[in-house]
């Protein structure tokens, strides 16, 4: 019972906390979604709240930057910089303004005491186990946050959780619709297939230089070679300030000494328990009578301590330490109830201790073994102290010369080079790129917007120094530009007949397999070459690819053979004939299981739009014809 509750408070609470403040720090400025900016840069308003561009902007680049931090070296600047990415984040900016409004609207509050348990509860915050305030606050001001903004970001969290939890806790599917679509996905099916090569349409192929002509002309754009230009920029980042900071020995010492607490492991003791169960809520006879049966224990193993592993196996009521001869393992302070911890805490090695009462009953405990309190050297952690105090001291450097920065850049604009002397830097060059595929720092939204305007492409000025991401500036300037060229039709002509050549192949083969899938469906094969039988199930294979296991399974089997086609990657057209269904005596529990997860999480999804939905309609939410230009 003990074990069970110690896990279930390391699990899904954690879990639930740590996601709740992952959301919360993956959104930027959630301080803002409520009051929105009222003035003449708001792009859409939801009820009583506006969002101005610049918190669109804002929301813009925080989801560019987690795509980017996901997705690696995979990751295509491209899929951000289209109307569609942009409009994407203002609706869900949108759904957040009304969800929390609705919020306000029931009077949902978040109680002080939920916010304290939440911060005691991030290992991030927390000194020799416990919650330090002042950790708290150096932690946030690395991250560029206040106190005041993050409990109200983890207010609004709340808020939002509490709005959305019970239509997501009611989804549920029903047990006929789970065995029908768990005997569906389990169901296999015989077929066999024949190909029709491109060689087979080859000769129908016609193609004239007017039809090359024309379709230059109606696809321009394909043909078109992107904007492009070559920037000089300038950098400057914290990590590069930090790593200039010479730190002293007395420094490092000075640290060590004040910190030393942190730098070591809590004592941590192993223990044993026999439990008699008996719920807080339980009457007094039956807590008495638990009581007493845990002092007759308590008795037994007095006189015959080595009797206790197999007391706990066959007496106490705990059944994840039962089996273990009682075993609870390692643990510190804070881990376990507190009656339990305090006797713990306060017993000598093999002493022998009861009965302990605490919410779930009396416990015999046992003390196995002790591991003292530990105290790394400051020789071992001297590296960490050094990047420690470099990056305290970094931040006042770096603000400094930030300011500076800036102002050397605005104040000569048509030169880095005195911001780049004054900060030390060098004046960097980038190759040719276009917006649609701006490498690293140029990717950055606000960045790669201000280089490709019209006045910084005339002008050759500086950009504003842009802080790309915490600690990082980057200022810029257009040295060469490339304006859009549409590439001759000679240069592409060849180009050109391959995808008409190629586009007239597909439809004529698929011509020719529909009509031939019509005359086997109504039982002309006499000239059909059909494959081996093969039992196929909706995986995957080299010869069915998914979509061909989709067309698969999607016949109607009620009339057999049923016959499909689909164009193969290979350019070739193939068509399948289904000749018998199997259907299983009885699914796979896993399967089911699977099945049942992935039906609720889908109507999880469908509940929570629709009550998005439904609540950011009753808003009366208006958009700006401009919202989502790309400025």
């Amino acid at each position: 019972m003990l074990e069970a509750i110690r896990k279930h408070a390391q699990g899904w609470l954690a879990k639930v906390i740590l996601g709740l403040i992952a959301i919360t720090f993956a959104l930027f400025g959630v301080d803002s979604y409520m009051s929105g900016d009222r003035s003449g840069g708001v792009v859409a308003e939801v009820g009583d709240a506006g969002i101005s561009r610049e918190e669109l902007t804002r929301e813009i680049q925080a989801q560019s930057d987690r795509m980017r931090q996901a997705l690696g070296a995979a990751f295509d600047p491209a899929m951000v910089n289209v109307p569609e990415f942009r409009k994407q984040v203002l609706d869900s900016l949108i759904e957040r303004k009304a969800l929390l409004q609705e919020a306000q609207k029931y009077r949902i509050l978040t109680p002080d005491s939920y916010i304290a348990s939440v911060l005691g509860q991030i290992p991030a915050f927390q000194q020799d186990g416990a919650f330090s305030q002042q950790r708290y606050e150096a932690v946030l001001r690395q991250n560029g946050r206040t106190a005041v903004q993050f409990e109200d970001e983890l207010r609004q969290s709340f808020m939002l959780e509490a709005i959305s939890s019970s239509v997501s806790l009611a989804a549920f599917p029903s047990n006929t619709s789970l065995g029908q679509i768990a005997r569906l996905v389990a169901q296999k099916r015989e077929v066999s297939w024949t190909d029709l090569p491109a060689s087979s349409v080859a000769a129908q192929i016609k193609l004239t230089p007017a039809d090359v002509e024309r379709y230059y002309t109606d696809n321009k754009a394909d043909f078109t070679e992107a904007e492009e230009i070559r920037a000089e920029f300038v950098m400057l980042d914290m990590a590069t300030v930090a790593a200039g900071i010479t730190v002293s020995d007395k420094a490092i010492a000075d640290y060590y000494a004040a910190n030393a607490a942190q730098f070591g492991q809590a004592e941590m003791r192993s223990a044993s328990h026999i439990l008699i169960a008996a719920d807080q809520s339980a009457d007094a006879a039956t807590r008495e009578k638990a009581k007493a049966k845990a002092a007759q224990l308590y008795q037994v193993l007095q006189k015959s301590p080595e009797r206790f592993a197999e007391l706990a196996r066959s007496q106490s009521q705990d059944p994840g330490s039962a089996a273990q001869d009682g075993r609870l393992g390692s643990f510190g302070r804070g881990m376990m109830v507190k009656p339990f911890e305090d006797a713990v805490f306060s017993m000598r090695r093999n002493e022998i201790r009861g009965p302990v009462e605490s919410d779930f009953g009396f416990h015999i405990i046992r003390l196995d073994r002790v591991e003292p309190a530990q105290t790394k050297s400051l020789a071992e952690v001297r590296g960490v102290i050094v990047e420690e105090l470099r990056k305290q001291q970094a931040q006042g450097v770096f603000a400094d010369l930030a300011d500076n920065f800036s102002n050397l850049v605005y104040e000569n604009a048509a030169s880095l080079q005195p911001a780049a002397v004054a900060a030390k830097l060098t004046v960097r060059q980038s190759g040719w790129f276009s917006a649609g595929n701006a490498p690293p720092p140029f990717n950055h939204a606000s960045l790669s917007a201000a280089l490709f305007s019209q006045q910084s492409i005339k002008s050759g000025e500086n950009t504003e120094a842009i802080e790309i991401q915490p600690g990082m500036l980057v200022a810029a300037r257009v040295a060469e530009h490339r304006p859009a060229r549409l590439r001759p039709l000679a240069d592409v002509s060849a180009v050109i007949e391959t995808r008409l050549r190629a586009e007239q192949t597909a439809r004529l083969l698929a011509q020719k397999g529909q009509a031939l899938v019509r005359s086997y469906a109504q039982g002309d094969e006499l000239d059909a070459k059909w494959s081996a039988f093969k039992v196929v199930e909706r995986q995957p294979s080299s010869e069915l690819d998914a979509d061909a296991i989709k067309a698969v399974f999607r016949l109607d089997a009620n009339k057999l053979p049923a016959y499909t086609g689909f164009a193969r990657p290979d350019g070739t057209y193939r068509i399948v004939r289904v000749s018998r269904v199997l259907e299983v005596s009885s699914v796979d529990p896993m399967l089911q299981a699977s099945l049942q997860s992935g039906l609720t999480q889908a109507q999880q999804r469908a509940d929570m739009q629709a009550m998005i939905a439904l609540i950011t309609a009753g808003q009366g939410v208006k958009i700006k014809s401009n919202a989502i230009e790309d400025r």
